[in-house]
């Protein structure tokens, strides 16, 4: 609706329908953009799509590495969860920009990301204790994160 026209309907006191809020544009950071946030936004995503929430989330690394983890590609699928797109990135400004919720998890995040105040950590994730108890770690976290969404 253009700007005018919402102006008059207005001051002929006319209500007008709220808002569509956005869907929830998640980003998870982990250090290499390999292994955590990569489970983390396979399971958010697989989740959301289950309780039939718009919300999608995406992966991305502090100091990315050239690969995803074999490892957490190879336990995803022994999950029967489907792998995100895409290689290990950098956390970028525009996905701060886009992001409703970013999560650290196991990294510091870049300043803007943190001062954007978006940001939280879960620094609880275990690391090298092998696939299935990070991702049972992630999965809890996701699943009270998707909660507080609904």
């Amino acid at each position: 609706m253009s700007t005018i026209l919402v102006a008059i309907l207005t001051i002929a006191g006319v209500p007008q329908a709220p808002a569509a809020a956005a869907a929830p544009h998640v980003v998870f950071v982990c250090e290499h953009g390999a292994a955590k946030s990569l489970i983390a936004s396979a399971y958010f995503n697989k989740l959301a799509n289950e309780r039939g929430l718009a919300a999608r989330a995406i992966f991305r690394a502090v100091d990315p590495q050239d690969a995803l983890s074999v490892r957490a590609v190879a336990g995803l699928k022994a999950d029967g969860v489907a792998i995100p797109d895409g290689q290990p990135a950098a956390i970028a400004a525009s996905d701060v920009a886009q992001a409703t919720h970013i999560f650290a998890i196991g990294c510091t995040l870049p300043t803007a990301a943190t001062a954007s105040g978006k940001s939280r950590s879960w620094d609880d994730v275990p690391d090298n204790q092998g696939y299935e108890p990070m991702r049972d770690a992630i999965v809890r976290h996701v699943r009270a994160l998707l909660d507080t969404l609904r």
